[in-house]
């Protein structure tokens, strides 16, 4: 199925959690925010929410600097 990641067309298997394409994109939850479709996703339900076709995904990564 074909998403939105990032302003990126993106391919990802069907049925797939927002969890499921952290763990694929190899980023730690403790370190990102996630909006769906411009809404605000809590981590307590990456788990639950399954992306569907054209879908909108923003991952928003934080990085400590000095």
């Amino acid at each position: 199925m074909q998403i939105i990641l990032n302003g990126k067309n993106q391919v990802f298997p069907d049925n797939i959690t927002i969890s499921q394409i952290l763990t694929t994109l190899n980023i730690q939850e403790r370190v990102v925010a996630i909006a769906l479709n411009s809404n605000v996703v809590k981590k307590e339900s990456w788990e639950k929410i399954t992306i569907k076709e054209h879908d909108c995904l923003e991952l928003l990564q934080f990085t400590s600097g000095g």
